[in-house]
């Protein structure tokens, strides 16, 4: 299992790395990187549609399968599902690629919000094309749409954060000097978050005693969660230190004023990462399943590997865009 860990790690951080070096120098902030984004988004999404089906088999006793012929148990639509995450995705670049740096009338984050709202109107166009009539059970409807809309929420709006954080403080208009802030808030979140899960991995194997929440979670400890902050902290601190003066983002701010900044900034997104993982943890335990998917061994799927970075990604931009840390 660790083997397996260590392999898909190494790709997964050279995937982004490499991808990171050809979008600093790409035309746009965000242009290489976007079809990584999109990939993921897509992956969670269908592992989501793969979670509610797993749910839905296992209370009606039929395979996942037979759940998805007959549409049982309220489930969504595969395709409206994937339509509203690529739709909220997409939106999100408008700041790139419509060219509004700032957001235009929406403001920066305000497209994320037309995407999930577009979802909202693509999934009641649906029920209303496919409503067959007052026969079936109440609520069938209404629990639907909820599920379309939580899918499209999870991963296509908390996705479209982790662009937005690309273009935090550059668009298309600014030099490619300032569009290194945006490349910064994205590597620093993703490092945080990730450092936080190693740490608590690393001390909840070697001193894990007292559980967290054993019924959620049976494998985190708070020995495990403290040696988490302390990855994170160490994992900000290096790249808003060293990684920031390579980019070239420099600001003048005393060091007590920094050291204290970057420590408040790495406990709020350790966090929030830690509450994205026990979310998914959640969604997997009311499936009755350990893992997301089986794409990546030692990880389980998309979701396993992502979830900690989703939740946080909203949480780092409000982080940056208050300027806890950053100019």
């Amino acid at each position: 299992m660790l083997y397996w860990r260590l392999i898909l790690a190494a790709v997964a951080i050279s995937l982004v790395l490499g991808l990171a070096w050809l979008d600093q120098f790409g035309p746009r902030p965000g242009i290489f990187m976007l079809p990584l984004a999109l990939v993921c988004a897509w992956m969670c999404a269908g592992e989501i549609m793969g979670l509610y089906e797993k749910a839905a088999a296992k209370r009606l006793n039929l395979t996942v399968r037979e759940v998805r012929l007959e549409r049982t148990e309220s489930l969504p639509w595969r395709p409206l599902v994937y339509a509203g995450t690529m739709l909220t995705v997409l939106l999100a670049t408008a700041p790139m690629t419509l060219y509004y740096p700032d957001g235009g009338v929406s403001g920066r984050t305000g497209w994320i919000a037309w995407g999930l709202i577009a979802g909202l109107i693509l999934a009641l166009i649906y029920e209303m094309c496919t409503y067959d009539g007052p026969d079936q059970p109440p609520g069938t409807i209404a629990t639907r749409i909820a599920r379309s809309l939580l899918a499209i929420t999870y991963a296509g709006g908390l996705t479209g954060f982790l662009v937005q954080l690309r273009i935090i403080s550059g668009g298309v208009w600014e030099s490619a000097e300032h569009c290194s802030w945006g490349m910064l808030a994205l590597l620093t979140t993703i490092a945080t978050v990730k450092m936080n899960d190693s740490g608590a991995y690393f001390a909840g194997h070697a001193f894990g005693r007292h559980k967290m929440v054993p019924k959620l979670s049976p494998g985190k400890t708070w020995e495990g969660i403290i040696g988490g902050f302390i990855g994170s902290i160490a994992g900000a601190m290096f790249f808003l230190g060293p990684v920031a003066h390579w980019l070239g983002c420099e600001y003048e701010q005393p060091m007590r004023q920094w050291i204290t900044s970057v420590v408040i900034y790495a406990i709020i997104v350790g966090i929030a990462g830690v509450l994205g993982d026990l979310a998914i943890s959640l969604l997997k335990r009311d499936a009755g399943v350990k893992d997301s998917s089986t794409w990546m061994p030692g990880f389980g799927g998309f979701l396993d590997l992502l979830d900690s970075i989703l939740l946080a990604a909203p949480v780092s931009y409000a982080l940056w865009m208050g300027h806890v840390v950053g100019p």
